[in-house]
């Protein structure tokens, strides 16, 4: 037995070791190709499994590979055509292995690819990113296929050297890797993500806690066969629109945002791609000739010209994309605006208030907000979705004496500042007057962000590990409690994703993740995971006719 597998051995085990997750979709000899290069993988093929998802290809993928011949374990299935993240959801469902490793249908790689992989991941929640380069015959491939090349080679060097850190919004699902378990906590894949579903993954995983690494040498090369300009023009909007998703499900985190790029766009082309976001359609009859001329510089060895213009078309469609998810050019205005008066903010240390004591005020402000929303929301006095009006002082004064479970919140948020502020002996003090003012035990540590709605509030326990995200509602009897996972044994308490409704007397517990948007009726006991906007609901209680 060499070292690295006695040092795998150690950290991973005994049983597999990796899944392999490949959507595939109208490509069976790429994916021939690929299923046959894993042959060759350096690491034992009994350690390693590779799933195979055909999304509605147009003949089927299982029946056209029936001959090839693998060492390792191969599993194939077909679904309809749902999207590639959905069958990536579908492959992980059905994975034996501790780290998945995902991987597009057009890649090749090194017999050291699997690795590589495992080599990064230390048995926490690691995320590691691989290398992407291109193939041997870019110089052939049409100009937008070069555009991408570049881009990821950039991304690539500034990863290895370290001047870039990978982060959630740079996660690739063309090489990626990750442990089986963080990707269940966090809700894996959101099948609404028609696009850019990996980066929206990424930014997930980051709120999680989980720690990026590069892998250099676990390259994969990328033999794209797109070679349709309308499909590259089609998916550069889409992009835009998708991004536009992104940031409207994670409005905290600025990388998410279309905006992001602005400020690296030179200024002779941001007039441009502001005519597109102004006048989509004119904008729409300019990129399709622009492309045209794009190409037909590059025909004549003008490829820095080329690309130049490739960019500048990627750009009118991307902005194109973001008109259309946003809405009306006043309304891009405005993003556009909260954006920059954020990312002011970030920039001045201001985020959350430039001290604790107005950091505590402005969350304390914002509980109030939210059980205000709420009660509008269900009182039918506004349109689903709409933003509730900062409260006043006299009106956050009035919802401190009427509503409990708004008390409990002041009284968390009060704890949460002492303890910050280093008074550990205040903050359980003030968990000990919680316990006994309102029947309700909150740790100090348990991290409940601004915009938490209690309803009525008696009989709460919340783990000092639970994390509970905005826009979340804990009715009463609510328990989020510290666990073991019921397969890996690993210890934790719930995260409890955005906008997440908590039923009465609602028991989670363990290192789960409720994904965004979800509901957990009324009594369930739950210590499994949650895909983001599902609803969870306790057996209904058996009724008979009662005997005399």
């Amino acid at each position: 037995m060499n070292t690295t597998t006695k040092s795998f051995e150690q950290r991973f085990g005994s049983g597999l070791w990796i899944t392999v997750i490949i959507a595939t979709y109208n490509r069976t000899d790429s994916l021939r190709h690929l299923l046959e290069e894993f042959n060759h993988q350096t690491l034992d093929p009994s350690r390693f499994e590779v799933i195979a998802v055909d999304d509605g290809s147009k003949e089927d993928v299982r029946s056209k590979l029936a001959d090839i011949k693998v060492r390792y374990a191969l599993r194939i299935e077909r679904q309809n055509n749902s999207g590639a993240a959905v069958a990536r959801q579908h492959g992980v469902s059905l994975a034996r292995g501790k780290i998945i490793v995902v991987i597009d249908d057009d890649m090749q790689i090194k017999p050291d690819f699997l690795e590589q992989h495992l080599g990064k991941h230390d048995g926490g929640d690691t995320v590691v990113l691989g290398r992407l380069r291109p193939d041997a015959n870019l110089a052939q491939m049409p100009i937008f296929e070069r555009f991408y090349a570049r881009l990821l080679a950039r991304a690539g060097d500034a990863f290895a050297s370290g001047e870039q850190p990978v982060r959630g919004h740079n996660i690739y699902t063309g090489n990626v890797s990750f442990p089986r378990d963080l990707f269940l906590r966090v809700g894996g894949f959101d099948a609404q993500f028609r696009a850019l579903e990996d980066e929206e993954l990424g930014i997930r995983f980051e709120k999680a806690g989980a720690r990026f690494a590069y892998a250099n040498d676990a390259e994969a090369v990328h033999g794209s066969d797109w070679t349709s300009i309308k499909k590259w023009m089609d998916r550069a909007y889409r992009d835009g629109i998708y991004q536009t998703k992104v940031a409207q499900k994670h409005k905290d985190y600025p990388e998410s945002q279309p905006w992001r790029h602005w400020a690296h766009i030179n200024p002779v082309s941001r007039p441009i791609l502001a005519f597109g976001i102004a006048s989509p359609r004119s904008a729409a009859v300019l990129a399709n000739a622009a492309i045209y001329t794009v190409a037909a510089f590059d025909k004549i060895g003008l490829e820095p010209v080329a690309l130049a213009g490739t960019t500048l078309v990627y750009g009118i469609q991307f902005y194109r994309g973001v008109r259309q998810e946003t809405g009306s050019a006043l309304d891009v205005a405005r993003e556009y605006r909260e954006f920059k008066r954020g990312m002011s903010m970030l920039g001045r240390g201001e985020s959350r208030g430039g001290s604790a004591f107005q950091r505590l005020i402005a969350d304390i402000r914002e509980d109030n907000r939210m059980v205000r929303y709420y009660q509008d929301k269900y009182d039918d006095r506004v349109a689903d979705g709409a933003l509730a009006t900062q409260p006043s002082s006299k009106e956050i004064a009035n919802d401190a004496v009427r509503k409990v479970g708004y008390q409990i919140m002041i009284a968390y948020r009060i704890m949460r500042y002492l303890r910050d502020a280093g008074l550990l002996l205040g903050a359980q003090f003030m968990s000990r007057m919680i316990r006994h003012a309102f029947a309700s035990d909150i740790h100090w540590d348990a991290e409940l962000e601004p915009g938490i709605v209690i309803v009525h509030g008696f009989g709460l326990a919340i783990s000092y590990a639970a994390k509970v995200r905005t826009g979340s509602i804990l009715f009463q009897n609510v328990t989020l409690g510290y666990g073991l996972d019921p397969e890996t044994k690993k210890p934790g308490a719930p995260i409890i994703e955005k906008n997440v409704h908590v039923g009465v007397g609602a028991t989670l517990f363990g290192p789960i993740t409720i994904g965004e948007g979800s509901k957990i009726m009324a009594g369930c006991v739950v210590n499994r995971s949650v895909p983001a906007r599902s609803i969870v609901e306790a057996s209904v209680p058996r009724v008979a006719q009662r005997r005399s």
